[in-house]
């Protein structure tokens, strides 16, 4: 063969394989010539008009567009994300803060950031184009997308957001897990503002290193000059007849058919149903684990559990929790208000319920509406197998906490809530007929606590198709001991099917509990003090 010939297939097989790597590396892998600013022949992944890549579609035209584009790449912040205080004017604007972490409500946060002198505003955004800073839920959205995208690879960094928390606080995220802070109200203790950063802040049990704040710019299309609609939070509920006896016409804010809190309505039959309810405040079950096994063969990669976190799944991921007898889910599931179709809600699903309920707290009190207590609430959604994702409900910060905890280990020692949830469609009645249940079961759940500086284990429990008054006895065994002992306490399940027990003890100590008609619990072993 000549050389020169050679040379001519040296050089197709370069471009061959040129154009092969670009193919596999680039976010837009779909036609970019198909999709156009009108949104025709536009579809999530394909890149967008502005050379992003397509990454969330409402399905339908909403008054803000229906497709979100993303630049394929972040820049390190150009600034401070502004001052410390509100960019709303007058102080403590929760309507505005709680409105600007909404889909479609980047570009109008980025305005009101640019009017308030915001540097990270005017650093970003003063090319004249349309692309803006993501509110949080946009920028959660393109978090999720990416996760899920198996060819995406990019060096994790912290990312901003254009949504306010609080006066002098703002939303980020945590592009290493997906994971969104503001690290106010205790997360880093005595901490001001976080609108200063230039580098992230370091977490207790994170691992992830402090590095510099980025911002990845995003876009909304077709946009025809839509204004955000009248948004107001629900400062006390409304009995809609309508809604509590036939399930029609429901607004956020009614009492649902179930007797709970109307917090989400998807505008139409969806798969899942189209409303959500959030449980009233007697159906929640307070210091309960999220699991007491690993989850990772439920949840086995990051697409499901990217997936587990979205509105609509909440009733699956319980189903699917309940199989390893979760105390969560099945403290979740329990009959209650005269309701059986309870569920323990998704992430997102659960992020409802604080976006309209949450506020107007005083201290450490309830909030006023939904009586919401101030520390965590287990999510459905699994974050790692080991971790799942609770809500902060003193201001809504979502993170991962260990499966198996029961609480917060150090002061003020807040316990794990759970708080139920259920979706209906319209007319769509709620299930009364509570079916009698032959399935008993006890799940446990233990730790060690100091009482007045003397150690004592503490034990919870959490039955299945016992009555109220049933009783339990446990069996106890020490190091040393061949044969476990029933210990002389009577212990009484409750009306919500829970219970608890307490022994001072500094000793390692195996226990199970069992009831009269010889129902077990798996066995524990709570190490030495």
């Amino acid at each position: 063969m000549k050389t020169s010939t050679r040379i001519i297939y040296l050089l197709i097989a370069i471009l061959f394989a040129i154009s092969s790597i670009s193919i596999f590396t680039t976010e837009g892998q779909a036609n970019a010539s198909t999709c156009q600013e009108s949104g025709v022949g536009c579809a999530v992944g394909m890149t967008g008009p502005r050379g992003g890549t397509i990454f969330y579609d409402a399905g339908s035209q909403q008054w803000w567009g229906r497709y979100l584009e993303a630049e394929n790449a972040s820049t390190v912040a150009k600034g401070i994300w502004g001052a410390p205080s509100s960019i709303y004017g007058a102080p403590g604007n929760v309507v505005a803060q709680r409105q600007s972490m909404s889909i479609g409500m980047g570009r109008f946060n980025t305005a009101a950031m640019r009017n308030a002198g915001s540097p990270l505003a005017v650093g970003h955004t003063n090319d004249g184009s349309d692309w803006y800073i993501p509110s949080k839920d946009e920028l959660s959205a393109l978090y999720d997308f990416r996760a899920s995208q198996k060819y995406w690879r990019s060096t994790p960094k912290p990312m901003w957001t254009s949504s306010e928390s609080e006066d002098s606080f703002a939303w980020y995220q945590l592009f290493h897990d997906g994971t969104q802070f503001t690290d106010a109200n205790g997360i880093l203790p005595r901490l001001k503002t976080n609108k200063s950063y230039i580098k992230s802040a370091v977490h207790v049990g994170s691992g992830f290193l402090s590095s510099p704040m980025n911002v990845n710019r995003v876009r909304a299309f077709p946009y025809f000059g839509g204004q955000p609609p009248a948004f107001a939070l629900v400062t006390a509920t409304t009995e809609n007849p309508q809604c509590l006896s036939l399930a029609t016409g429901c607004r956020i804010g009614d009492v649902g058919p179930g007797g709970g809190i109307v917090v989400y309505d998807a505008g139409s039959k969806q798969s899942w149903g189209q409303y959500l309810e959030i449980a009233p405040k007697s159906c929640e079950t307070s210091r309960v684990a999220y699991s007491v096994t690993k989850t990772t063969s439920l949840f086995p990669d990051t697409t499901a559990r990217v997936a587990s976190k979205a509105i609509g799944v909440g009733k699956d991921n319980t189903g699917r929790l309940k199989k390893v007898s979760s105390p969560a889910a099945l403290a979740a599931s329990k009959p209650c208000n005269g309701v059986s179709d309870w569920f323990l809600p998704s992430k997102d699903e659960l992020n409802e319920a604080f976006r309209w309920l949450s506020h107007s707290r005083k201290g450490f009190q309830l909030t006023p509406v939904g009586q919401f207590e101030r520390g965590y609430y287990w999510t459905s959604s699994d974050y790692n197998g080991s971790t799942a994702w609770s809500q902060y409900f003193a201001d809504g910060q979502q993170f991962d906490r260990v499966q198996t905890l029961t609480g917060n280990k150090k002061p003020p020692a807040r316990p794990f809530t759970v708080r139920p949830m259920r979706a209906f469609s319209e007319g769509q009645k709620s299930v009364t007929e509570i079916p009698v249940s032959t399935e008993r079961s006890i799940i446990i759940t233990g730790s060690r606590v100091s009482v007045s500086g003397k150690p004592r284990v503490t034990v919870n429990g959490t039955t299945t198709g016992f009555a109220e008054g049933s009783l339990v006895s446990v069996f106890i065994k020490f190091p040393g001991q061949v044969s476990y002992s029933k210990g002389p306490a009577v212990i009484t399940i409750g009306a919500d099917g829970t219970f608890t027990w307490s022994r001072r003890t500094r000793k390692k100590i195996y226990l199970y509990m069992q009831s009269d008609d010889g129902t077990k619990s798996p066995r524990i072993i709570i190490p030495a003090n």
